[in-house]
């Protein structure tokens, strides 16, 4: 059997964030969940119509698909990622990171993993791989909300780890981080005794990536008009929602979107209320209020569609579109201002 030696996890909010901070701490670097989901450029919006058949035939996200990686690039951090077709290899590629005392950050399907006890399928969860026993064919995983290691057999891993469900095949991707020069300052300064607005160096590098990782954020959200990503996707949904109710499955589609918004570890807000902490906690605190509010009314358009599921009242999706159209116009407006504040 293998464990890392001195690898802790803290039950977090969200699976990605929850790990991405579980990484850094692990390397030296300790911020908090929030932070890591912003210097990710963490927040987004994507909107996905299943040309499958599979249910939920529409659904919608509220982070980013790569935002690990971009708070890796925004710190500046040694780290290496990749991908592989081959089930066997991958697992390898992934035992010797572990074997050298490196924890690896997995792509998975949530529904795969027997203690979540869902048959909901997800192709964006995230965990840690944090050791394995070869004699019981097991791994143990950190994952978000769990206290302590999961244990996870290694044909469900191996299940969970190359699903290709759209929008977000997976295979077999996995993140490891090896170590970082910001990190070895805070070693010598410990992070907590700084505070992002002091001048010391760590703190300047932390304000920079933080800008850059604001600024990149804003340009995803506003500037790319791909017709189902960021601002330009909410229109497109407000726009498709005329026409949910004739889906076979509108109402699973209806209460998958309350859950994303508001159940499925968000935090609450779709994200927004944990991106809030991030700008308060970066030294943004108008922006902060901003984006507290944006969550709540995300927490409101959530309530909405439940209330429209459980009533099965196709009339009120018209009032869905309305609220998206909304909030379309809200975030639109903000991303400007964090453009103005960071350019």
């Amino acid at each position: 059997m293998k464990l890392i030696p001195n690898f802790t996890h803290t039950p977090g909010a969200h699976c990605g964030s929850t790990a991405m901070r579980d990484l850094l701490r692990y390397i030296g670097l300790d911020v908090s969940e929030a932070m890591c989901l912003g210097l990710g450029s963490g927040l987004g919006f994507l909107y996905f119509r299943n040309p499958r058949g599979d249910s939920p035939s529409r659904l919608f996200f509220g982070r980013t698909v790569n935002f690990e990686r971009e708070a890796c690039a925004h710190l500046a951090v040694d780290f290496e990622e990749g991908a592989d077709d081959d089930a066997e290899r991958a697992w390898q590629t992934v035992k010797n990171f572990v074997n050298r005392d490196i924890p690896v950050l997995l792509h998975l399907e949530l529904s795969q993993l027997p203690y979540w006890n869902t048959r909901t399928p997800f192709p964006g969860h995230r965990a840690i791989l944090a050791g394995y026993d070869d004699a019981r064919q097991i791994a143990f995983l950190a994952d978000t909300h769990f206290p302590g290691l999961q244990q996870v057999s290694y044909d469900a891993l191996r299940a969970a780890r190359a699903t290709k469900i759209p929008p977000l095949p997976l295979h077999n991707e996995w993140l490891a981080i090896k170590s970082s020069v910001i990190a070895s300052e805070a070693k010598q300064s410990p992070m907590h005794s700084l505070g992002i607005a002091s001048q010391t160096p760590l703190a300047m590098t932390l304000q920079n990536a933080v800008r850059a990782a604001l600024r990149d954020n804003a340009r995803a959200m506003v500037m790319d008009r791909a017709p189902h990503f960021g601002v330009m996707g909410m229109e497109t949904l407000a726009e498709d929602f005329e026409t949910w109710g004739d889906a076979p499955d509108w109402v699973v589609c209806t209460r998958f979107g309350f859950q994303n918004i508001e159940v499925r570890g968000t935090g609450g807000g779709f994200f927004r209320a944990l991106y809030a902490q991030f700008l308060r906690d970066a030294n943004f605190p108008e922006l902060g209020a901003t984006m507290d509010e944006i969550a709540n009314e995300w927490s409101a358009f959530a309530r909405l569609l439940k209330q429209i599921a459980d009533e099965k009242n196709r009339a009120r999706l018209g009032e869905a579109s309305r609220a998206i159209r909304r909030l379309a116009m809200r975030e639109e407006n903000f991303w400007g201002r964090v453009l103005d504040t960071t350019s």
